[in-house]
């Protein structure tokens, strides 16, 4: 079972979809409710104006996945320091992956773009996990030099998984973001390996943007293990 974090903002009314609580139902999840404190506001000013309802609507979420078959842990925080506090959350619990929310009613292939030499093995296992006894296609997308998509497939395949192949001549010109964004809408969520700099800056900085612009599903971001 595969464990994995799923942040919200949880008082902008940020949900989840049917396909992403249908994807995380066989899952050991942690719902990271969060509130992203104003410059000069106490945290702590901040839990107690908003901290009911904040919690009242992360209880929801949690009970909508637990309905769904997912194992479940909730935790509310307030913080200025966001994106650290995700970072750090998924390392105390322990994460195999992170996963942006997107929106997708229903998931019926899977994109998996592969940049910044990620773990081939890990990022495998994890869509084994995602997509087992489910049908749902899966492509993979090689977008770095040292990388093939006949890597990815390999790897896929030694996990028990079949994947076609997508290269990045068919895609879009553009930086490895450009590309991801513009195939990917053409996905219903995305599997990819952690690259560097971090997770963060990928998942919640600039990707997060361009899922927005696109109106892409979910994306997941497996970690990188030591």
């Amino acid at each position: 079972m595969s464990k994995i974090l799923l942040p919200l903002r949880v008082l902008e009314d940020e949900s989840i979809s049917p396909g992403l609580i249908d994807l995380l139902a066989p899952a050991d999840v942690v719902v990271l409710g969060y509130y992203r404190v104003p410059d000069q506001t106490p945290p702590g000013a901040a839990r107690e104006q908003f901290g009911d309802r904040a919690q009242s609507r992360l209880d929801d979420v949690a009970a909508a996945l637990r309905d769904a078959g997912a194992t479940v842990e909730a935790r509310m925080v307030f913080t200025g320091e966001v994106e650290q506090t995700i970072a750090r959350t998924a390392a105390e619990a322990d994460a195999d992956a992170v996963v942006h929310p997107g929106s997708a009613m229903q998931v019926e292939d899977v994109l998996v773009p592969l940049v910044g030499r990620p773990d081939l093995a890990a990022v495998a296992e994890f869509v084994a996990s995602l997509v087992a006894e489910r049908d749902i296609d899966v492509t993979t997308f090689a977008l770095d030099d040292d990388l093939t998509a006949a890597d990815v497939t390999a790897a896929l395949a030694d996990a028990g998984v079949d994947a076609d192949q997508l290269t990045a001549a068919d895609g879009p010109g553009g930086g490895p973001v450009e590309a991801i964004a513009s195939v990917a809408a053409e996905y219903d969520a995305i599997v990819m390996g952690e690259p560097e700099p971090s997770l963060t800056e990928w998942v919640f900085g600039e990707l997060e943007d361009r899922v927005a612009t696109e109106s892409l599903g979910p994306v997941f971001v497996v970690r990188a293990r030591e």
